[in-house]
């Protein structure tokens, strides 16, 4: 490193323009060696330092968190590029030598999606595997995130990586890790990684040519995904194929997977968004390029399709397929998207239904949510006699597990999280767009058959189960060591539980951190239930826990999160007043919590 570089970082670090450990890193990635190919952008970059920039991008290693990396592309160690990539498949390897022997040389699936560089970072990952010994298996092409959970258990192999940022915008890339039931990884083994990650002092790694040459790194044969979509075509439960699908798979590979499905399913008469086909990362068509099915935004092209050709139903899937999202039309004419909550009770309801009257509902069903999922399909599940798991933390990893841990006597009928992810299949483990598009599409037929839209057998729903008025909403949170802010205001939070919020009074507090369900009033531990541990409280405004607003930090983002769900009778209020009760309640946590804020400082210097 020269004379002069190394002055202009000791100046920085002297001015607190950068801290110890952002100083220490910049150093290294101008010294060692593994750091070659960063090294002319990183001068580039110093000869007219951006410091609050360079800070970011160094002053922390970016976590490997409970399922593996996510983060903005870019240089540094608070970013994702090769070397973070390659230093996390190190640690994936040593986890595997380490803790699963009996099982590494069974070898580990790769897939990747239309993301930038997420063919490169395949490839990092796939040498870096070979160089430990552990068999790779790769695709030779883009496929979903489902395909993924399904390869794992369909060869028999210890695990599995997607290198995805799913519905993020473009800058972002990531790295998700599977187990060999083809579930993403439980917190517990997430930490066994991290340690491993904190373990890693030398990355091994051979080219990815002469892996492939030597066999350690195999192609996955085209009969693989015929077999994953032949068990999705499986969850079909209704035959009627008369309706109009406008569908986008948001620039991703839904039209690999999703698309196919629904044509060999015999929907004829699908128009597609086309100028939101083609496999780009950039998401050049979609709003704000934030191809999330979750936003309404992302719906703009579709609706727009759909005032043309005037279909039954629009249905959207997110850039790897694991989400699916769907939009109806008013009886105004309006098109509107669902919500995650919407989506499960509709599509629930029709599959349950469905299986009901075709004598197919199985003896003892189980559907399974998260605890921020609504309630409400723990309502319609029952009217049909099925039990709801519902007590789970946020991740449909948690979903997997259950599913996997199911007796034998109970059948899985499906899974639901309220950020539109849904599971209609028992032969994988993770969501998927293309189980639930094809129940979307027959729920849309069967509507048509009978002489109503969905939108209308939704509002059936509400008059016979009741309403819920349900929000999510999310405050960033800015700046260096935001991560660490939102920890110490969680703690801070659980050390002055609010008594009321919005005028509500809170009968009880489930805290997920240690499994404590105290009172609302005295804060005395009323039980303790032995469920999933994870960072979030849940304020119940009624015993029977169907009023709650649940707070939590994000696990890949510095966001807080607030689900807020507030259940009312139409017979006696209507939807407004309802949801205007929500939102009160919302309004009043996020002060709540924004006044902890005001107080808690991190200093990263």
């Amino acid at each position: 490193m020269d004379t002069t570089i190394q002055s202009v970082l000791d100046t920085a670090l002297a001015e607190k323009r950068l801290n110890k450990t952002a100083y220490d890193e910049i150093v290294k990635w101008l010294t060692d060696e593994e750091f070659e190919e960063f090294l002319p952008e990183l001068r580039a970059r110093l000869s007219q330092p951006d410091w609050d920039k360079l800070m970011d991008a160094f002053y922390r290693v970016l976590i490997f968190g409970t399922g593996g990396l996510r983060g903005v592309m870019d240089l540094g160690t608070n970013r994702l590029n090769a070397y973070m990539i390659r230093w996390a498949s190190q640690a994936y390897a040593q986890y595997l030598l380490k803790y699963k022997p009996d099982i590494a040389h069974k070898g580990i699936a790769i897939a990747y999606d239309s993301r930038i560089n997420s063919q490169e970072f395949m490839k990092e990952t796939a040498r870096v595997l070979a160089a430990n010994g552990i068999p790779v298996y790769i695709f030779k092409y883009y496929r979903a995130t489902p395909e993924l959970s399904f390869t794992v258990r369909h060869l028999g192999l210890a695990g599995g990586i997607v290198v995805t940022a799913s519905h993020n915008p473009p800058e972002f890339n990531g790295y998700k890790v599977y187990d060999e039931r083809g579930v993403q990884v439980l917190p517990e083994v997430g930490l066994q990684i991290e340690l491993e990650f904190k373990a890693v002092e030398k990355i091994h790694k051979i080219t990815f040519d002469e892996a492939v040459q030597t066999g350690v790194i195999r192609y996955i044969d085209d009969s693989v995904d015929e077999a994953f979509a032949e068990s999705a075509k499986k969850v079909s439960v209704y035959p009627g194929r008369d309706v109009k699908i406008v569908y986008s798979p948001l620039h991703g590979v839904g039209s690999q997977s999703v698309l196919p499905v629904l044509k060999a399913l015999g929907f004829k008469d699908i128009e597609v968004v086309e100028e939101q086909m083609s496999l780009d990362g950039n998401f050049p068509n979609v709003e704000g390029h934030f191809p999330n099915p979750e936003f309404s935004i992302v719906y703009k092209e579709a609706i727009a399709l759909a005032q043309k050709v005037n279909p039954d139903i629009i249905i959207v899937s997110d850039p790897d397929a694991d989400r699916c999202g769907i939009a109806l039309q008013q009886p105004n004419g309006e098109w509107v998207s669902l919500n995650g909550n919407q989506g499960a009770v509709l599509m629930g309801y029709f599959y349950m239904n469905a299986l009901k009257e075709a004598g197919r509902l199985p003896q003892h069903p189980v559907v399974i949510k998260t605890s921020v999922t609504t309630d409400l399909l723990r309502d319609v599940a029952e009217s049909f006699g099925a039990e709801t798991i519902g007590d789970l933390l946020v991740g449909f990893k948690f979903i997997g597990d259950r599913q996997e841990h199911l007796p034998s006597e109970k059948t899985f009928l499906f899974g639901s999280e309220e950020s539109v992810g849904y599971l209609f299949s028992n032969d994988y483990r993770d969501k998927g767009a293309e189980t639930p598009a094809i129940v979307a599409a027959e729920m849309a037929a069967w509507c048509k058959a009978n002489g109503t839209t969905g939108m209308q057998l939704l509002e059936s729903i509400y008059q016979k189960y009741g309403y819920y008025a349900e929000r999510l909403f999310y405050r960033l949170i800015e700046g260096f060591g935001s991560f660490d802010q939102m920890n110490m205001a969680m703690a801070e939070l659980r050390r002055q539980l609010p008594t009321e919020i919005a005028g509500r009074k809170v009968v009880k507090v489930i805290d997920r951190m240690t499994g404590e369900v105290k009172d609302g009033q005295t804060g005395a531990v009323l039980e303790t239930r032995g469920w999933d541990k994870g960072d979030m409280l849940s304020f119940f405004f009624s015993d029977d826990e169907r009023n709650v607003v649940h707070v939590r930090p994000s696990g890949t983002e510095p966001k807080m999160k607030y689900y807020t769900a507030i259940k009312g009778s139409l017979q006696e209020k209507t939807k407004g007043d309802i949801d205007a009760e929500a939102e009160a309640v919302e309004v009043a946590m996020a002060k709540i919590f924004e006044d902890i804020l005001v107080g808690v400082k991190v200093d990263v210097f």
